[in-house]
């Protein structure tokens, strides 16, 4: 089933084309990176997909629709089955992990378990610690526990393990993949770790300047001649 269907989007702010044609397909169950370098219109991209933001001409299809033509009521659904952890983290900084468990939980009005949350995501010793007080992994970690409360049809994540050591990023793509795996749910998300891209994501689209150069799976660009992503990435971004 289609989750995504961007075919020729462009976004222009006054002079600026930050996005000049982007073709793209998301499906349920598939876990895709979309990768350039910066200002390349990574974050533009993933705030049209989270009705952040409006684009300038193209098509969105989102979940079925064309995302121009939803309702008031529509669009609050679809935002309701959109679940993003964004850099940088920021939450209530007066609140432990329990609270703002308790507290995104009745906002989603999700019946999702806290109990199990803090079982599937380890995190019983933290759950009395003010969030602030955590480090930058174990942030990051509960942004993703809460982001599952809403039991979203699309997660979308934006450079999810920057600045986090191997060990959490680990930790983090575990839990990613087995809310992929366990839910057949769709999964986009922004990096510039590229080794993260080859283990993880079932397709990649390559962003130069605003235009979705590169779409396909991790598979067709290997085969296509390159050793790595990483290598296909250093020849392919226009500097």
């Amino acid at each position: 089933m289609e989750i995504v269907n961007v075919s020729n989007l462009k976004k222009t702010y006054g002079s600026n084309h930050v996005l000049r044609g982007i073709n793209f397909v998301a499906k349920s169950g598939e876990v895709i990176g979309v990768i350039g370098k910066n200002g390349a219109g990574k974050s533009t991209f993933l705030e049209i997909l989270m009705t952040l933001k409006t684009y300038d001409k193209g098509n969105v299809i989102l979940f079925g629709k064309e995302l121009k033509s939803f309702s008031n009521q529509e669009l609050e659904q679809a935002r309701k089955d959109i679940s993003a952890v964004l850099q940088p983290t920021q939450f209530y900084k007066t609140l432990k992990v329990i609270e703002l468990l308790k507290l995104f939980k009745a906002y989603y009005k999700s019946s999702v378990d806290i109990e199990q949350i803090i079982t599937d995501f380890k995190l019983g010793p933290y759950r009395k610690k003010y969030f602030d007080k955590l480090s930058g992994g174990w942030k990051q970690i509960i942004s993703l526990a809460i982001a599952f409360l809403s039991e979203p049809k699309m997660l979308i994540l934006d450079e999810p393990t920057t600045g986090l050591d191997p060990h959490m990023r680990n930790m983090l793509w575990q839990y990613i993949s087995d809310y992929n795996q366990r839910t057949g749910r769709t999964v986009i998300l922004t990096t510039h770790n590229m080794d993260e891209v080859e283990l993880y994501c079932d397709k990649v689209m390559l962003l130069n300047d605003g235009v979705g150069e590169v779409f396909d799976t991790t598979e067709g660009i290997l085969a296509s001649g390159y050793k790595s992503i990483h290598e296909f990435y250093l020849n392919s971004v226009v500097i």
